[in-house]
């Protein structure tokens, strides 16, 4: 091998190499974290541009770190509740958040945890026969408009990315998604189903969506608003099918009283 193919080879495995090593994981740039006296706490995080900001149980921390319901988690300490509050760049995406989640958990907490899987009954999420009803979010464009029942809202809201599942009147569910993934609208759909559901839709990008559907199917007529399936078909042209399907879940091994600074 003459010396240019020699440093050509070199380079070659040199770039190999580099390439191979996993990226260096997502971190605040700056967070406070403080024990809460109080017994009040939200079951989700107050999201905007480049703030985090949460009063919660550390299963719903850990949960949301994991990108899993807080049900699925369990071990020492799984009830105590912190304040967190933490900037970032306003760039970062949901993914690479809940990975910031992930590191101050290990770096302040110090925690170590496995996960467990088992095989269950749930649903499946999948593209309905007459594909996809809606559009996916450009980032260039501005954000549409909140749907009615979400009244008046901070800049900061309508900007934000977020899921969420609220009760407008009696018998009748609200869902608002802004800039989301289908995989988050599965996790999503799990609590009005009862049972897991699991993103099938092969879908890797963001969307805005809002729809209201009845509790279930037997008061369908009394809310005037369709049933849940119904609802995703004729909104997203999305649809549940049953099957079975992996349901992870995180064990805490070990963890500590966090550093606040």
């Amino acid at each position: 091998m003459n010396q240019l193919a020699r440093a050509v080879f070199t380079i070659a495995v040199i770039s190999a190499a580099a390439s191979a090593q996993p990226a260096p994981q997502a971190h605040f740039d700056v967070a406070s974290v403080k024990a809460s006296a109080g017994g009040m706490f939200q079951t989700r995080p107050e999201r905007s541009p480049g703030r985090f900001k949460w009063t919660t149980q550390l299963c719903f921390l850990i949960g949301y770190a994991n990108n899993l319901d807080f049900s699925r988690v369990t071990g020492k300490n799984c009830g105590s509740i912190y304040s967190i509050e933490a900037t970032f760049d306003s760039a970062a995406t949901d993914d690479q958040v809940r990975s910031m989640v992930q590191a101050l958990l290990t770096d302040r907490f110090k925690m170590r945890s496995h996960r467990g899987t088992i095989e269950v009954d749930g649903y499946g999420l999948i593209l309905g026969k007459g594909g996809l009803k809606i559009k996916e979010a450009d980032p260039s464009a501005d954000p549409p408009p909140l749907p009615d029942w979400v009244g008046d809202a901070s800049p900061a809201l309508k900007s934000a990315s977020y899921i969420s599942l609220t009760i407008p009147r009696v018998g009748v569910a609200a869902l608002t998604a802004r800039r989301v993934s289908m995989s988050q609208l599965a996790e999503t759909l799990r609590r009005p189903m009862g049972m897991p559901v699991w993103d099938k839709t092969g879908l890797s990008g963001n969307y805005y969506f809002a729809f209201l559907f009845a509790f279930d199917a037997g008061t369908e007529i009394q809310a005037d608003a369709p049933a849940l399936p119904t609802a995703l078909r004729e909104t997203l042209g999305l649809q549940l099918e049953k099957q079975k399907g992996p349901l992870e879940s995180v064990v805490i091994d070990s963890i500590e009283e966090p550093s606040e600074n």
